[in-house]
């Protein structure tokens, strides 16, 4: 028999200091204290929980605020759009995505053009330094190829009336000097007077058309490699130097600054921050000319058509925007709209 200073739960009777004797009654009241305890160590639980809040609280509140910096706001009244397009390949152009291109050009109506290089394809017999092997890659004469790119040329003036339009060569270009070299034996003066007639200025009428050249056997910025050509924050040249799939890799690692290139035919971009320097980009824009060449065979390449845009603020800051183009449709409809 036990003492409990308790109540009868059924009754609502006191209990205490009587001597409860029924077993029922005796499962109650331990069953009663045993859920005091369980109530008592709960509450210690939440105890403890609430002292951690507090001091967390406490921390919070008397932590040391970050110094914020004001924001700093570039001025960009005098914005300025550029465009880069690289390796349309003359005859070996694709006609859907040259007409895409044109149609967002003319839309922006840029302030700049850039024309990365390999506008004529120059295969057949001018290509006997990457011979192919197959008829049906001789399937044009030069003078058509020629034809087509002028042809591009007027339609991109056309579009672009107030642009500054920059043409770079490319390896494809270089194949003309190239035959020219080995037409004359090596004759300088020969060559100087052959490549005046035939060249890629004289073909295209650079001059007339009010378009500056960019040759690969020139310096034009010191400390820059032959080719390059700096414009305000971007590098433009057509090989950069980067190989394969990680090219635009490649690129950013080897220059430690931004620079667009072509060559490659697959839009790409790269990124890295280089101490001290901050942060690099490299790109690549993509083709305007038809996938898959012959020389590939069944070996998908990927390569992928478009172009670039860069706004530019008057601070010299710009925003990159790659547009890819997919069967002759521009994805950056959207943005024009």
């Amino acid at each position: 028999m036990k003492k409990r200073s308790v109540t009868n739960p059924e009754s609502g009777i006191p209990l205490s200091g009587k001597t409860v004797t029924d077993d029922n009654m005796v499962k109650k009241v331990l069953d009663a204290e045993s859920r005091k305890r369980e109530a008592q160590k709960m509450l210690s639980a939440l105890k403890r929980e609430r002292d951690a809040v507090l001091d967390e609280f406490n921390d919070f509140r008397n932590a040391r605020p970050v110094p914020v910096s004001p924001p700093v706001f570039r001025s960009g009244n005098s914005e300025r759009k550029r465009i880069t397009a690289a390796d349309g390949h003359g005859m070996r152009q694709d006609k859907k995505a040259v007409s895409a291109f044109l149609a967002d050009v003319k839309a922006h109506d840029p302030d700049e053009i850039i024309l990365l290089g390999d506008w004529l394809d120059c295969e057949g017999w001018l290509a006997k330094h990457h011979v192919i092997g197959f008829v049906s890659n001789c399937d044009y004469t030069y003078q058509e190829d020629i034809r087509a790119t002028n042809d591009f040329l007027d339609r991109l003036q056309t579009a672009a009336p107030n642009a500054v339009i920059r043409y770079f060569y490319g390896n494809h270009e270089d194949r003309v000097e190239r035959a020219i070299v080995d037409m004359v034996l090596g004759n300088a003066a020969d060559a100087a007077f052959l490549n005046q007639l035939w060249g890629i200025e004289s073909v295209l009428r650079l001059k007339e058309r009010g378009i500056e050249s960019i040759r690969r056997d020139v310096i034009y910025s010191e400390g820059l490699p032959r080719g390059w050509l700096k414009l305000g924050n971007m590098c433009f040249a057509h090989d950069a130097g980067g190989k394969g799939k990680n090219a635009a890799r490649d690129v950013v690692a080897k220059a430690a600054m931004n620079v667009t290139f072509g060559h490659t035919h697959r839009e790409d971009t790269a990124t890295i921050v280089f101490p001290g320097v901050g942060i690099c980009k490299a790109f690549n824009p993509g083709c305007l000319c038809q996938v898959q060449p012959i020389y590939m065979h069944s070996d998908p390449d990927s390569w992928s058509q478009g172009y670039a845009i860069d706004f530019i603020a008057k601070s010299g800051l710009f925003q990159r925007v790659q547009i890819p183009i997919w069967r002759g449709e521009s994805l950056g409809a959207a943005m024009l709209s």
